[in-house]
C-alpha cells in the first residue's frame, strides 16, 4: 500500500504560526477553489488582503484541531483520505498524528522534524531549516524581501468565510498555491480549511474541526523519543 507523505503540507501549517506579521508581502492573485481543481486568474494588487492576513496570523500563538485530509489527482480522483489530530505552537512546533491504515506521526520542535511510521518501524529525521528553504509557502516566516519577490496574496470573502490565496510568482516551483479559509460566522473566526496544489495538478485539502486558537500546550508533545528497533533515516530528501 502506497503512503502519501504530507511533509510539505504539515510543515506549511507549522510555518503559519511562525510567521512574523511584518513579513507578508503586498500583492495579490485570484484563485477559484473546488474539491477537484484550482483555477488561477491574476487581478489587481490587494493591500487589504495582506494586512488582514497579517492580523489573523499574528493572533495565533498556538493551534489545535481534528482534521480530515483529502488528496485528489488532477482528474479529481481521490488518492487518499486521512483522519487525524494536530497541535501547532510558535516557533515552528508541530505534533501531527494520522489514524487508521495511514497511521503516521510527524513531530517538530522547531529545528528538527521527525516522521514516524509505526507499521514500517522506521523514523526519518529532517532538518526543519532545510524544509523551509525548499517550500515556497514556508517563506512566510522568512525575509520580507524574499516574500515580496516570490509571493502574491489575494482574499476572497463570502457570506460565511474568507479565503486567502498565497501563490509563488515563480512558475517553476513545484508548489503552486497555499489557500487558507477562515470561518467568519463565529466570533473567534477560526482557520477551518487549508488547500495545497502542486505542479502535477494534485490537490490536498485539510478540513479542520474542533478548532482551538491559542490553547495551552505542553512542550513535551513537541519532542520525540525514537522507539527501540526502528530503522533510522537522516536524509534531508523529502518523502513525497
Amino acid at each position: 500500500m502506497t503512503k502519501f507523505y504530507p511533509i510539505r503540507l504539515v510543515v506549511a501549517l507549522s510555518a503559519l504560526v511562525t510567521v512574523s506579521v511584518s513579513s507578508i508581502a503586498d500583492v495579490s492573485v485570484a484563485n477559484t477553489i473546488s474539491t477537484t481543481n484550482i483555477t488561477t486568474q491574476p487581478v489587481a494588487n490587494t493591500q487589504n488582503a495582506v494586512e488582514e492576513l497579517q492580523k489573523r496570523l499574528g493572533k495565533i500563538q498556538s493551534f489545535s484541531a481534528n482534521f480530515v485530509q483529502l488528496t485528489q489527482d488532477s482528474q479529481g480522483n481521490v488518492l487518499q483520505r486521512v483522519d487525524g489530530f494536530m497541535q501547532v505552537a510558535k516557533p515552528g512546533k508541530l505534533h501531527w498524528q494520522t489514524e487508521g491504515i495511514y497511521e503516521q506521526l510527524v513531530i517538530s520542535n522547531g529545528s528538527s522534524l521527525w516522521i514516524y511510521d509505526a507499521d514500517l518501524e522506521q523514523v526519518s529525521i529532517k532538518n526543519m531549516d532545510n524544509r523551509l528553504a525548499e517550500t515556497p509557502a514556508l517563506l512566510l516566516g522568512g525575509d520580507i524581501s524574499a516574500i515580496a519577490d516570490d509571493f502574491i496574496i489575494n482574499q476572497q470573502p463570502t457570506d460565511a468565510s474568507i479565503l486567502y490565496v498565497l501563490q509563488p510568482k515563480d512558475t517553476s516551483q513545484l508548489f503552486d498555491s497555499l489557500e487558507l479559509r477562515f470561518n467568519t460566522l463565529v466570533e473567534s473566526q477560526p482557520l477551518i480549511e487549508m488547500t495545497i496544489s502542486d505542479a502535477s495538478g494534485q490537490i490536498t485539502r485539510i478540513d479542520f474541526q474542533n478548532v482551538q486558537h491559542n490553547p495551552e500546550l505542553n512542550d513535551s508533545i513537541f519532542t520525540f523519543t525514537i522507539p527501540k528497533g526502528c530503522l533510522l533515516y537522516t536524509s534531508d530528501a523529502a518523502d513525497e
